[in-house]
């Protein structure tokens, strides 16, 4: 059986490849999505998330996770954080990139329970965007999210 954590990880990578202008979003962010991707180590000491060529992209991430008992019964609340970092192109827009951010904000709310398997789905956190020069120049957007999911007490996640 799958951990719940797991499920949902996975269910948000499917979403966010889902993001293409023929399922109705303003972009192609779905064609180049990546999960705890290693971020490439250059040679200015910074590092880069992703290849020229596989701008734009997103990459997803579930960094943190806060459990705390729910009820008498002994079931656990979950409040799972991810993060979906946009790499946007060096030379994009401010209007691709707002887009973009659309893109992604909307794939999150498409179905905040995730099939069912969590309870709901928040953004609590503002949005970040910011120039990254390194051997080259490109933009990051970084949007934070909550989903908040239940499992018996100190099951897997």
């Amino acid at each position: 059986m799958a951990l719940k954590r797991d499920s949902i990880m996975i269910a948000v990578v499917e979403r966010m490849k889902s993001i293409r202008s023929s399922n109705g979003y303003h972009s192609e962010l779905g064609l180049n999505v990546f999960e705890w991707r290693p971020k490439i180590a250059d040679t200015a000491g910074g590092y880069i998330p992703t290849e020229q060529d596989e701008l734009p992209a997103i990459h997803v991430s579930d960094p943190a996770v806060n459990v705390s008992q729910e009820n008498v019964r002994g079931s656990e609340a979950h409040r799972l954080t991810i993060e979906v970092e946009v790499a946007h192109e060096g030379g994009a827009t401010g209007k691709t990139m707002r887009e973009q951010i659309a893109d992604v904000r909307k794939a999150l709310g498409v179905d905040r329970t995730w099939g069912g398997i969590a309870r709901r789905t928040f953004q609590d956190m503002s949005t970040e965007t910011i120039r990254i020069q390194a051997d080259r120049s490109f933009f990051r957007t970084l949007v934070r999210a909550s989903i908040e999911y239940t499992t018996a007490a100190f099951a897997e996640e």
